[in-house]
């Protein structure tokens, strides 16, 4: 069995309270990796343009 499908009804076991508390974490977690690419692209970004300026 797969770590995914024991995960999917492991989840499907849980009572609502705790659905909800996973959803927070997992919702959380999500905006966290969104914002830490939105940083890397910026850095990114400013590297480019300070070799733009180097060249």
């Amino acid at each position: 069995m797969s770590t995914v499908i024991e995960i999917e009804k492991a989840i499907e076991a849980l009572p609502q309270e705790e659905l909800g508390k996973l959803r927070e974490w997992f919702n959380e977690r999500e905006a966290t990796l969104v914002a830490s690419a939105s940083t890397f692209a910026l850095y990114d970004a400013e590297e480019g343009e300070a070799q733009q300026w180097e060249d």
